[in-house]
């Protein structure tokens, strides 16, 4: 019985263990939707030297412990001024589907300067895996210390 009782308590403590140290890592809205708000108030501030940062990969811009949840910024003509993924940098996607069809990025400049803040859902390739997966990204309008309006963006595969 001691030993039913030490494997039970034993088994307990593992999943509570693995359960909180971020083995599933599955990212929350709270979390995109904090990076997008924390990054908006320092294109306030400093949209140059923030944009450095996110191009650089610099935490919390992309997070350390979980590479998927970083921030990318647009300009109103869907070009994209900030993203860790440097290539990208300074490329125009106004018109450019998903492969399903759906000008997503269309929609986020689009919904930001509607509405200020929303979230788009698309298809988009997981880094590292294959196929097509859904993402949903949250976005929001700001106007930087230079005078002009980006698109501050985070999301998560769903």
């Amino acid at each position: 019985m001691k030993k039913l009782v030490y494997t039970s308590c034993f088994a307990f403590v593992l999943i509570f263990a693995l359960g909180t140290t971020g083995i599933t890592d599955e990212l929350t809205n709270e979390q995109v939707t904090a990076l997008v708000d924390q990054v908006a108030a320092e294109i306030e501030k400093d949209a140059k030297g923030t944009f450095e940062k996110i191009i650089n990969g610099v935490h919390p811009y992309r997070n350390k412990d979980n590479e998927e949840l970083y921030a990318f910024v647009y300009n109103e003509n869907v070009e994209i001024v900030a993203h860790v993924t440097k290539s990208l940098v300074g490329r125009s996607y106004k018109g450019k589907p998903d492969v399903k069809g759906k000008k997503f990025r269309d929609e986020i400049v689009e919904g930001a300067l509607k509405n200020g803040t929303g979230w788009v859902d698309y298809a988009y390739q997981k880094p590292g895996e294959k196929g097509i997966h859904s993402k949903t990204t949250y976005y929001k309008l700001v106007t930087g210390n230079d005078g002009i309006k980006y698109v501050v963006c985070s999301g998560k595969y769903l």
